[in-house]
């Protein structure tokens, strides 16, 4: 089979990832009165499948034209004040992100630093928390896509409760492929991006507000701030509309994958991606390919293992010339000895096993 003709299923990258077909579809949407009925009840409908997805039956799901980086800078803006006190999990360069927009914003930050490979312990967060003292907020990575690993969320959200703090958590490569739990786990911002496990193009930001950050979005003053005021948007939402013109291609897409998701089923949409993870990391140590971290944190949307003769790069352009399949180099200083690939999304184990059978045969 030549993978090249594959309409797009083989972008085996951690995002953007391949577009389901019923969203495909959904963004040749002609446009419609951004305030009228149609735009209305899909906002109701995205309203009831997202908070599903996100694990709550009172949190607001917003969505902003913009990519997940950006939920950083909105979540900040809303709970914090300039010099508020902040701790911030680090187990890769997605977290050392969020860590970076805090620092940016002029928050007082205390980074957990672990070796890249591994998860910030519920231990070690406790013990910083304690160190920084008075902490407003502290910011997880659940699943950091630069590692494939995924963090205990439930546990040390439990452990930034405990210090009276808010808790925001980067779901940019676990929404909509791992459960979060936002209620059971008492998250106050979840915050993500369409174009991975949402299945939809890039340019929509998601977040999933408690009514806890809610209230406090609307007693911080420290930030001037406009589009990314969240008590606008929450007003908005709860009008079914969006406060200025809404990105309708995007919503007409996300609104699609939703139908989608419900279509599959939500708990099996998350036994799937459990699945095709444990699927995948099978098949690499079936050929003798050695994943970079640690077994017990394993991702189940995200897979990155160390490059077979050396060079990430060269690796890469091997199996794309050849195969026609796109793998992801990785990031910072594993930029040229790791390789990652997605597994999350409009994804199944046929396309998985030819990108085993590539990476086996190219790493000859």
């Amino acid at each position: 089979m030549d993978t090249r003709l594959s309409e797009g299923r083989w972008l085996r990258i951690p995002g953007p990832t391949p577009l389901h077909p019923q969203v495909v579809k959904a963004l040749g949407h002609e446009m419609v009165p951004h305030r009228g009925e149609l735009i209305m009840g899909m906002m109701e409908r995205i309203q009831v499948t997202a908070r599903k997805v996100h694990g709550t039956e009172s949190g607001e799901v917003l969505l902003w034209a913009g990519t997940g980086t950006a939920g950083f800078e909105a979540s900040i803006v809303n709970l914090c004040n300039p010099g508020d006190k902040v701790v911030v999990t680090c187990c890769g360069d997605f977290g050392d992100r969020y860590a970076a927009t805090a620092e940016k914003l002029g928050l007082d930050v205390k980074r957990v630093n672990v070796p890249w490979g591994t998860a910030v312990s519920p231990e070690e967060l406790d013990a910083a928390i304690g160190e920084h003292g008075d902490v407003v907020a502290v910011m997880i990575t659940h699943n950091e896509t630069s590692t494939g690993v995924t963090q205990d969320v439930a546990a040390l959200a439990k452990v930034a409760k405990s210090h009276g703090a808010l808790v925001c958590v980067d779901a940019v490569s676990s929404a909509a492929a791992l459960p979060i739990n936002m209620d059971e786990n008492d998250l106050d911002w979840v915050l993500s991006g369409a174009q991975k496990a949402w299945m939809c193009p890039p340019g929509l930001m998601i977040s999933a507000l408690s009514e806890r950050a809610i209230a406090r979005s609307k007693e911080t003053t420290g930030y001037p701030r406009f589009i990314w005021d969240a008590p606008t948007m929450v007003d908005a939402s709860r009008s079914r509309v969006h406060p200025t013109t809404p990105p309708e291609t995007h919503l007409f897409a996300f609104d699609a994958a939703l139908q989608a998701m419900e279509e599959e089923g939500i708990d099996q949409l998350f036994a799937r991606h459990k699945r095709l993870g444990e699927f995948f990391r099978a098949g690499l140590k079936d050929i003798g390919i050695e994943l970079v971290a640690d077994e017990a944190v394993r991702s189940n949307s995200v897979t990155a293992f160390k490059a077979p003769n050396g060079s990430a790069g060269a690796f890469r352009d091997k199996v794309r010339e050849q195969w026609g399949i796109e793998l992801a180099v990785g990031q910072a200083q594993w930029a040229d000895s790791v390789m990652r690939v997605g597994t999350m999304g409009w994804t199944y184990e046929p396309e998985l096993q030819a990108t085993l059978e590539a990476i086996e045969a190219a790493a000859k």
